[in-house]
């Protein structure tokens, strides 16, 4: 009997290292496979916004001359419109009529990146269009911030240059 109570002793030791040895190994995978899909989803929603950019940018290059055609008198009508939100964003023409609507992942914000005073700042709701020749609405360089909230230095960088140029800093963070 007393053989059978010692088996039993090694088997709860046994047990008990098994699961310390698993309660080690998840303290490091479970926050690796939390980055992870914070970087999965930032990279997705980056990909769909530079993606969305480059439509509204090309779709302008086509439709701004011949939209006079059609009965878009006034300037503002003349043009499709990318509204950035933190949650979302819209593409939009003539009269604000809504041409696409896409909402981002939970957790996923998107902000107009500008420095002042040395420190980064965050604008959350942005207009953009782009002209007959490319080039957007803005004066200066634009540059806007896919990240998943709380974690803006593993974020994504979209550059809008002034000539119309689009690209996606990919590796640095956006918070350095």
């Amino acid at each position: 009997m007393q053989l059978k109570g010692q088996q039993s002793g090694a088997l709860l030791l046994d047990v008990l290292l098994v699961l310390a040895l698993l309660m080690i190994l998840s303290m490091h995978a479970v926050p690796q496979a939390a980055k992870f899909y914070r970087q999965a989803v930032v990279e997705y929603e980056a990909e769909q916004l530079l993606a969305t950019l480059r439509y509204c940018q090309n779709t302008s290059r086509i439709t701004a001359d011949s939209a006079w055609g059609y009965g878009a008198n006034e300037p503002i009508k003349r043009y499709i419109y990318l509204q950035l939100f933190t949650n979302g964003h819209q593409l939009l023409a003539g009269e604000w009529d809504i041409i696409a609507n896409h909402q981002y992942l939970p957790g996923v914000k998107v902000a107009k990146v500008y420095q002042e005073q040395g420190k980064n700042h965050y604008d959350d709701s942005i207009r953009l269009y782009f002209g007959a020749n490319g080039r957007p609405g803005i004066t200066g360089m634009m540059t806007l911030c896919i990240y998943y909230q709380g974690y803006p230095a593993e974020g994504k960088k979209i550059m809008i240059s002034e000539g119309g140029r689009i690209r996606m800093e990919r590796g640095t963070g956006a918070g350095k």
